[in-house]
């Protein structure tokens, strides 16, 4: 497996920082994307964030490091290529490319494209972990129908698919699902935490609960409509009553200090052109959160 030998690289980092035989950390550009069902251009997501990456400060105020020296470097792989695999082809290939950079060592952060690229790194990480492994979801739809719109690999589906081998799932941020999604409650193996009641302040212990529903080991995958459209309006989807930058980060730091985060994703940034905060937000964030695990091994 390459490194890229052209196009943007994270924070821009080349020869030893950025080289993946010796980088603690991989990123993985996925940009596939088949079932948007409003705004379309998900697939451009990963090529705009990396973009942008190369404006952040390497330095962190709030860590205070150089976040990509502390993880001994950052690589960014190729962005993989779909033509005309199906879902569950492209699936297997994003879970075969996923788990080779397991066995490398390396720490893997996956840039979609929609929501469907997903499954392959979860595969991956279940495949690993097994039932040690709880998944964090943060996002605005619950993504747990059956189908969308004649699609079980849908968009829509991929938590539906997901619970068919994952055992645990925590969802936050939620404030838009189908009655047909209903059905997955609060009980067993799923816990949704809504925005209504987190952002209306009736859930004040909503962190130490869902760190309660996490297991030792987390993966994370984050849908960029989690935040409220003010502050990512670039996404396939957008719903009103979102988080806010201080809100996503304190979570995110705190899983990463009380349990093990073995790998997460980014996922459904539509970039708008000539609008760049959402970029960089992004980018920053996942520096950021590379930072918390790094910190917190």
């Amino acid at each position: 497996m390459k490194t890229r030998r052209s196009g943007p690289r994270f924070l821009g980092l080349r020869d030893g920082d950025g080289d993946l035989e010796k980088a603690g950390v991989a990123i993985l550009p996925l940009p596939y994307e088949r079932t948007s069902s409003y705004v379309q251009g998900s697939f451009r997501g990963p090529a705009a964030v990396l973009d942008a990456s190369s404006q952040l400060e390497e330095y962190d105020e709030e860590l205070e490091v150089e976040i990509y020296r502390a993880c001994n470097g950052i690589a960014t792989l190729e962005p993989m290529r779909f033509l005309t695999e199906t879902a569950p082809e492209a699936i297997g290939k994003i879970r075969e490319a996923v788990q080779g950079l397991l066995d490398m060592g390396k720490f893997v952060v996956c840039l979609g494209g929609e929501h469907t690229t997903s499954l392959g790194p979860l595969r991956a990480f279940h495949a690993r972990h097994g039932d040690a492994l709880s998944v964090l979801h943060l996002d605005a739809h619950r993504d747990l129908r059956d189908s969308y719109l004649g699609d079980p690999y849908s968009h829509a589906s991929v938590m539906a698919r997901a619970l068919e081998f994952i055992p645990s799932l925590v969802q936050v941020g939620i404030r838009s699902h189908s009655r047909e999604e209903v059905r997955f409650g609060g009980a067993g193996n799923v816990k949704p935490y809504y925005a209504h009641l987190i952002k209306t302040g009736k859930m004040p212990d909503w962190e130490e609960r869902v760190l309660g529903d996490l297991r030792e080991k987390v993966y994370i995958t984050i849908d960029s409509d989690f935040f409220d459209p003010s502050i990512i309006p670039s996404v396939g989807t957008p719903e009103p009553g979102g988080f806010s930058w201080y809100e996503t980060t304190g979570l995110l730091r705190r899983v990463c200090e009380e349990k093990t985060v073995v790998g997460f994703d980014l996922c459904e940034f539509t970039p708008i052109e000539g609008v760049h905060h959402p970029d960089f937000t992004l980018a920053r964030l996942i520096y950021k959160l590379i930072g918390y695990v790094c910190m917190n091994p």
